[in-house]
């Protein structure tokens, strides 16, 4: 007996990956009409192996593309028994300069208004974010 499901969406995963190689769960989101986290639990599920001892997908790479704000790594879903790729460890210098040269264009955008600015309401306005 086979504990391997064949819903629709699992389906509907192998028939995406086949198509494109890899995905993300957007990616297969937007593919399969489905939301983000539907699609983020049904190929987090397909990672594990199953009782059976079959693993079908598994994590290829980890991007840092998407349509939101958040910048974080995102799994790379692909086909096949392989072992997964490590989930990479955060770049706290690069976070922290990406970070403050926000803040900086914030402060120092292009306007009359800025350079009559006290530094009070600078630092006030740096504390707030």
């Amino acid at each position: 007996m086979s504990t391997t499901n064949k819903g629709p969406l699992v389906q509907k995963a192998l028939e995406g990956l086949k198509e494109y190689g890899r995905m993300t769960a957007q990616e297969f989101a937007d593919y399969a009409d489905v939301s983000r986290y539907d699609a983020h639990a049904v190929l987090r599920r397909m990672i594990k192996r199953t009782q059976a001892g079959e693993k079908r997908l598994h994590i290829a790479d980890w991007s840092y593309s998407h349509d939101d704000s958040r910048r974080y790594p995102r799994p790379v879903f692909m086909l096949g028994d392989k072992p997964d790729k490590a989930k990479p460890r955060p770049n706290l210098r690069e976070n922290r300069r990406r970070s403050e040269k926000k803040i900086h264009s914030m402060i120092r955008m292009a306007s009359v208004f800025n350079m009559a600015m006290p530094r009070e309401k600078i630092r006030e306005i740096r504390r707030s974010l």
